[in-house]
């Protein structure tokens, strides 16, 4: 009789991979030891490590044979979970700036046991935007230059504007006088004025800060110093003194004017005033926002007007008159 014909069986990777990897395993388990390529904590290797070994080597061989499809979908969920590990960062993050704004703005902790605290730089700008957000009085700003550092991005702009026209808070800048030097200087003060912010331009700015109500202050880390790492400051004492500098800086620097109207005694004025700062003829041809040859013929119809030959002369003369005095020209 002929041998009978067997179907043909299709042996699968559990009817021989995982089998094979299982023996491997429980010889190596056996003598004491582990497959080669696995660490151990040594001694013997029990039945339970044999099968996670058994588990761990048939998982890795199954990912890597898989379909295209299973790999996407595998790859897919492997990212929802660094995506779910980045927002529970992130949530954990945005509770700790809610904590600084606690009862309007101040932590839980007491801010007199650590009244300045430093920013570091990856957080100083979230932190500065969420101090803003919260604002509901007064955002006092300091700026010392213009052009240092990133500055905030365009989403804070757009927000912080639009809440501004909205007449949500109040914001006061000191801008230096330099800003009036460049298009993009200029722009910028346009803008920001544009929406109701009140400005002031001044000579020489004390530091570089922002006093967030009553509640807080970022400033740098180094008095006077462009560019240095920030700080934040929550002791209500410290955050007081700040305002009040920043008011009585503000009450003394120049404001943002039109430029040079017609001759009148009120433009002549602000001329003497602008001349008794010490500023040179360029620099209140920028502030005013006019040439330099109309600022040179302004002043001398003005030594025309006093009967005087020289500058020096009238400034003495615009002091004898009490147009201008030594007051004007201190704190700008």
């Amino acid at each position: 009789m002929p041998p009978v014909a067997r179907p043909l069986v299709r042996l699968t990777f559990d009817d021989v991979i995982l089998p094979f990897s299982q023996c491997l395993s429980w010889h190596y388990g056996a003598i004491g030891q582990r497959m080669p390529g696995i660490q151990t904590k040594g001694g013997p290797m029990t039945d339970d490590e044999a099968l996670t070994d058994d588990e761990a080597l048939g998982g890795s061989v199954q990912r890597f044979l898989a379909g295209p499809m299973e790999r996407l979908q595998r790859i897919l969920a492997d990212s929802e979970q660094h995506l779910d590990e980045r927002r529970a960062e992130l949530a954990e993050m945005r509770a700790a700036l809610s904590e600084l704004s606690s009862a309007g703005g101040v932590a839980d902790v007491s801010p007199q046991d650590q009244p300045v605290e430093r920013l570091p730089a990856p957080v100083a700008p979230a932190v500065v935007r969420h101090l803003t957000e919260r604002t509901r009085q007064t955002l006092r700003t300091c700026i010392m230059s213009h052009d240092a550092g990133p500055g905030p991005d365009d989403e804070s702009v757009r927000s912080t504007q639009e809440r501004l026209a909205r007449r949500q808070f109040r914001q006061r800048t000191i801008y230096p006088i330099e800003i009036m030097d460049s298009p993009d200087g200029r722009e910028r003060v346009r803008s920001w004025g544009a929406v109701g912010e009140d400005q002031r331009l001044s000579l020489v700015p004390p530091t570089d800060f922002a006093v967030f109500d009553q509640h807080a202050v970022v400033t740098a880390a180094t008095w006077g110093e462009v560019g240095s790492e920030l700080v934040l400051i929550r002791h209500p004492m410290l955050v007081r003194a700040f305002a009040e500098l920043f008011d009585r800086s503000f009450a003394r620097a120049l404001p943002v004017v039109p430029a040079l109207g017609p001759p009148d005694q009120e433009e002549d004025l602000r001329l003497l005033r602008l001349l008794a700062l010490g500023l040179k003829d360029e620099s209140i041809a920028r502030y005013l926002g006019c040439s330099l040859r109309t600022v040179r013929r302004r002043v001398a119809q003005v030594m025309d007007r006093h009967g005087v030959q020289t500058r020096f002369q009238l400034g003495v003369a615009a002091a004898r008159h009490d147009l201008v005095s030594l007051r004007d020209t201190q704190d700008r």
